[in-house]
């Protein structure tokens, strides 16, 4: 049962069992019945014809499941040979498919197994030779040991040339199918390597979006509220002053609506999607920023011309220094800003003499990771904690040309 499985399977999934079966009619037709028409013409040559009919016909037969079964025709074909060299005193029809079987079996049957029709095909080459040459017409003429030499040299190269072109396809083919296997697994990691390229360019492009919604919103709000509660403060003492407040909680929240919907353009989906998200805060946007904060602001030096990526990130690591201040630092903060602007790089030192190590957070949420992030990814340094009396300090450079491409890392 499981041989006809086998058969089964490999006629449903191949169609070479079709070509093997007309190949096996073509040699019946064209080998076979010739040699019984052209025996009976010249007066019956071989007198055992029914065993050389019989024994052709199933070597013929077996040709229908060489590529199947490889090593059963070699079987079949073999002892119906052996067969016909045993019975019948000359040669018949049926060592034609000698080759064929030599040429099957070097090509599809895989190691050392297939070097067996080599081994058979050796002594077929000497048993032949002596029952069709040598037994026939007697031992020791010289005649006769000359043509069973050449008989058997004759056979030796019609199994061996077969087994060497059967070999030398089944190479080919092997390392052709070698070579594709190659490139389909090189198209794979090509493949995971883009995917993993995709993924590793939205990851930075998600962080960058968090960093930028985390630093304006954060700095937003606490601004409002600080604005807020002192007008709300100012409101029965100082109508004015309670105004400019109002007025200043009105032109932030209009700044964080426009940064707002420009962040959420990104994530949007759909070809109705705002412009793509990209910060524009520079060194310049930093003194109007500082004073909505009520900071103070010392600058040493002259503004230089750098890439965006820097002009952003000087601007968001004070932004988010401030920002602290504001949520942690208490009433009596009194923040101070340094920006030094040198040929090298721009320092940035933000100090205030509020609650520092007496404050209720521990100072390392997503704000100073992101501030840590940004400045690495630029080549920068930080240095953020509280002072020994009182107060926080945050301190932080960055070189004045990193990123000069103008790309803005994640």
């Amino acid at each position: 049962m499981s041989a006809l499985r086998a058969l089964r399977a490999y006629t449903d999934a191949n169609d070479d069992w079709r070509v093997d079966l007309l190949l096996a009619g073509v040699f019946v037709a064209l080998g076979l019945i010739p040699y019984v028409v052209l025996d009976s013409l010249f007066n019956h040559l071989q007198r055992n014809l029914t065993v050389a009919v019989v024994t052709s016909f199933i070597a013929f037969l077996s040709i229908s499941i060489r590529r199947a079964f490889p090593m059963v025709f070699l079987s079949v074909t073999s002892a119906a040979l052996l067969v016909q060299v045993a019975l019948t005193p000359v040669p018949g029809v049926g060592i034609a498919v000698v080759p064929l079987v030599a040429y099957t079996v070097a090509r599809w049957v895989p190691g050392r197994r297939a070097r067996l029709v080599v081994v058979l095909g050796a002594v077929g080459a000497v048993v032949a030779p002596l029952r069709w040459i040598v037994v026939p017409f007697g031992f020791g003429q010289p005649v006769v040991t000359v043509a069973a030499i050449l008989a058997s040299g004759v056979c030796v190269g019609v199994v061996v040339t077969p087994y060497a072109l059967g070999r030398r396809q089944r190479d080919v083919v092997h390392a052709r199918e070698t070579l594709l296997e190659a490139e389909a697994e090189h198209s794979r990691t090509l493949m995971s390597q883009r995917e993993h390229e995709a993924r590793a360019i939205e990851a930075r492009t998600r962080n960058q979006i968090a960093r930028e919604l985390h630093d304006v919103v954060a700095h937003s709000l606490s601004v409002m509220v600080v604005q807020a509660e002192g007008g709300y403060a100012l409101a029965t003492k100082k109508p004015e002053a309670a105004a400019a407040a109002l007025g200043t909680i009105a032109a932030t929240g209009r700044e964080a609506l426009t940064e707002m919907r420009r962040i959420v353009a990104v994530l949007r989906e759909g070809d109705d999607a705002s412009e793509p998200y990209t910060p524009v805060p520079t060194l310049a946007d930093i003194p109007p920023m500082v004073d909505k904060t009520g900071a103070a602001l010392t600058v040493t030096g002259d503004m230089p011309d750098v890439p965006a990526a820097v002009g952003l990130t000087a601007y968001r690591v004070v932004q988010e220094a401030l920002t602290n201040v504001l949520k942690h630092a208490g009433p009596r903060a009194n923040p101070h800003v340094h920006v030094t602007y040198s040929p090298r790089g721009i320092d940035l030192d933000v100090v205030d003499s509020g609650l520092g190590a007496r404050a209720t957070t521990d100072g390392v949420g997503h704000g100073q990771r992101g501030m840590a992030e940004r400045l690495a990814a630029l080549g920068g340094t930080i240095e953020a904690g509280p002072e020994k009396d009182k107060g926080y300090r945050v301190h932080a450079w960055l070189p004045s040309h990193a990123g000069a491409s103008g790309r803005i890392d994640a």
